[in-house]
């Protein structure tokens, strides 16, 4: 912060100097010469102090590496995340659909795959129904296969 301090001071001394001194020289043919000696004057003002400020710059600093154990461990965190979310978005779009044709689910379960470059795809919906509600099956598979375009198995289970 002293740094910046002593930076500015110059900046507003040699500011002050350059147009008492540009006041005080007579206009004339020498004028634009003296123009570009004070112009050159205060671009070294202003250049001088950032050059011993940056050479104390430690520039070949490297930046801190996270361990592959971390990287892979926090790409699995992400992953099982992702999953997880897509599980329980899936599992209330299917409740949805059920509560539309008055059956409750016993259980849910929702078969996915990750592939290497992380892409999921659900491979199958299996729906667990009370024994109640047993006349509905085929009407619901039929319903989750056509809203969701998934292969759903409906198993009708006991009380």
């Amino acid at each position: 912060m002293n740094a910046i301090k002593a930076w500015i001071t110059t900046i507003c001394l040699t500011s002050v100097v350059c147009t008492i001194i540009e006041i005080l020289f007579p206009k004339g043919n020498m004028e634009k010469i003296f123009r570009i000696v004070l112009g050159i004057f205060m671009l070294s003002a202003l250049v001088v102090p950032l050059k011993s400020g940056l050479s104390k710059i430690n520039f070949n600093a490297k930046m801190p590496e996270t361990s592959v154990k971390e990287k892979s461990k926090l790409k699995e965190t992400i992953n099982d995340q992702t999953k997880s979310m897509v599980q329980k978005n899936l599992k209330a779009t299917i409740k949805e659909i059920l509560k539309s044709k008055s059956v409750k689910p016993e259980k849910i379960n929702i078969i996915m795959d990750t592939s290497k470059d992380n892409c999921i795809s659900i491979k199958n919906v299996e729906v667990f129904l009370a024994r109640g509600d047993k006349l509905k099956k085929d009407a619901i598979k039929n319903e989750l296969e056509k809203r969701l375009e998934l292969k759903a198995d409906v198993v009708v289970g006991s009380d």
